[in-house]
């Protein structure tokens, strides 16, 4: 029997050399007719041996191997090489098999020039599903970590040009770019100016400090909004070739920086190395520029803030300088009344004046409020003896007793309205009879504190509200901000704040406001330092 016999009657033994394991083999006759498959082959296939065998290998892969529409000039390229002779080393194509599911392949053909398959061909299939999935991970999984880092660096830069500086060198680090240039356009959205650039000549720098944001290619960045690559592999035109010629570059990315899809500027970067752009590199330049532009529309945002809030200052400082002034002169025209007048009259001045003290009381809060929200705690030892005696000196009508205290505890200049604040409500709620005890004592339950108690023989506080008196705007008890005020300067202190029943069981008799501070102890040490 002759070889060419044998290799018709058993190809099983013949093609087995050719066999290689996790590779589909197919071997074609000089008509492109399958006359071998091996194993792996059928499985990538999802057909028997007999429905492969003497079928030709077009009719093959379109039945058992679909290819997606977009790859489909892919199949016809293989065919069309096999048929002029030539050999595909490497052919990647997507397909859907015939399960349905969609596939990676890689193609690869040789024609075989010794006896006995001279004349033959050989098709490999190699199925990188798994691995160009792989790969598509960690291409996301770098372009997120890419993207994070830009992220980390536009939440954490204070100023837009800490932002833009920051972004476009961490940008050009982790893409490996050469030079870079950030544009932010004028009020007028006529120009763009360059506000930072890295590794860019100066001759490019002199010509295009400011671009006209009409002009081509620039409008199609700065007025459409959209990304453009100039890439020398990809035949630009004159004038394009002349900015990467200007630049030294033979790929120039355009990312417009979107703030609400509104455009803010541009990021430029230039690579010498690079002939284009993959379509991942692409989505995540975009994204970058993105993500400056929240960074950029978060830092104008800030500074509208702040000139807003500096003018509600200013307005706020006006009318305090202004109504305090009104109020002084208004409280001495009561004083005058108050000494000219008698009975009913003077009665309604006394009331007129009493009016005037709590606009002023009203101020006086809001004042303290500001400081508390503007102004960080800086605590320092404070004599709370001194602080209650002034407190006290400060309402000489209100009938308060204290016996005094040394300690001395972290609190700021601010401590004093808490006492003004506890004594004008007992004052105004238990008139002007109601007798007021300020005690300090030492915490029975935390070390270095002392509990600070202000008890007044007011009507009390019902049970229902002590759990909300400190509330904001709560008028249950108080002008609704007093006991906000007290209750907000005891937590700056890191203290605790509540009320009791003066006597246990009897709201009616009287309420028990406390408060918890951080006692300053002193050491041997720091008293000999006084």
């Amino acid at each position: 029997m002759s070889i060419v016999d044998s290799v018709s009657t058993r190809p099983e033994k013949t093609f087995q050399i050719l066999d290689e394991p996790g590779v589909g083999i197919l071997v074609l006759d000089q008509d492109m007719g399958v006359t071998w498959v091996n194993a792996y082959a059928r499985e990538i296939l999802a057909a028997s041996e007999d429905e492969v065998l003497g079928s030709g290998i077009h009719q093959v892969l379109d039945t058992h191997l679909m290819p997606l529409v977009d790859e489909g000039e892919g199949t016809r390229e293989l065919f069309t090489a096999m048929g002029a002779g030539d050999e595909v080393s490497c052919l990647d194509l997507r397909v859907q098999d015939a399960r349905g599911e969609e596939r990676r392949y890689v193609y690869s053909s040789r024609r075989l020039e010794q006896d006995p398959f001279a004349g033959m061909w050989v098709l490999r299939i190699r199925d990188v599903t798994s691995r160009k999935t792989s790969e598509r991970l960690l291409s996301a999984n770098r372009q997120l970590q890419v993207l994070n880092q830009i992220m980390g660096v536009s939440a954490s830069s204070l100023s837009l040009d800490e932002l833009l500086e920051a972004s476009l060198s961490r940008t050009l680090d982790l893409l490996d770019f050469n030079l870079g240039l950030t544009y932010l356009l004028n009020p007028e959205r006529t120009l763009a100016l360059a506000r930072y650039h890295h590794a860019v000549p100066e001759a490019f720098l002199a010509r295009n400090r400011e671009i006209k944001v009409h002009h081509w290619p620039w409008n199609f960045v700065f007025v459409a909004g959209k990304p453009r690559y100039l890439e020398l592999s990809s035949e630009p035109g004159t004038l394009e070739e002349e900015i990467l010629a200007s630049l030294g570059v033979a790929t120039l990315a355009c990312i417009p920086i979107l703030a609400e899809s509104v455009v803010v500027g541009a990021l430029l970067l230039g690579s010498r190395e690079r002939d284009g752009l993959s379509d991942e590199e692409r989505r995540l330049l975009e994204a970058i520029g993105n993500e400056i532009g929240s960074g950029v529309l978060r830092s104008m945002l800030h500074k509208r803030l702040e000139a807003a809030h500096r003018e509600t200052n200013l307005y706020l400082d006006i009318m305090t300088h202004d109504i305090k002034n009104a109020e002084n002169v208004a409280s001495l025209y009561c004083d005058l009344l108050l000494d000219m007048l008698e009975g009913d009259a003077a009665a309604y001045a006394k009331k007129l004046k009493e009016s005037v003290r709590k606009s002023t009381g009203i101020l006086q809060n809001v004042s303290t409020i500001r400081r508390i929200h503007q102004e960080p705690p800086e605590l320092a030892p404070v004599h709370l003896g001194q602080v209650i005696r002034a407190g006290i000196d400060r309402t000489p009508d209100a009938d308060v007793s204290f016996t005094g205290s040394s300690a001395e505890v972290w609190a700021d200049d601010l401590l004093s309205e808490v006492f003004t604040n506890l004594v004008g409500n007992a004052v105004q709620f238990g008139g002007p009879g109601v007798g007021i005890t300020i005690r300090v004592e030492d915490d029975p339950e935390e070390v270095d504190t002392v509990v600070v108690s202000v008890e007044d023989t007011g009507p009390g506080i019902p049970d229902e509200m002590k759990e909300t008196v400190f509330d904001r705007f709560n008028r249950g008890y108080g002008e609704g901000l007093g006991l906000y005020i007290v209750g907000t300067l005891v937590t700056r202190y890191g203290g605790r704040v509540w009320v009791e029943d003066r006597v246990c069981g009897h709201p009616d008799q009287g309420a028990s406001f406390r408060f918890a501070l951080s006692e300053v102890v002193r050491t041997g040490t720091d008293d000999e330092m006084e």
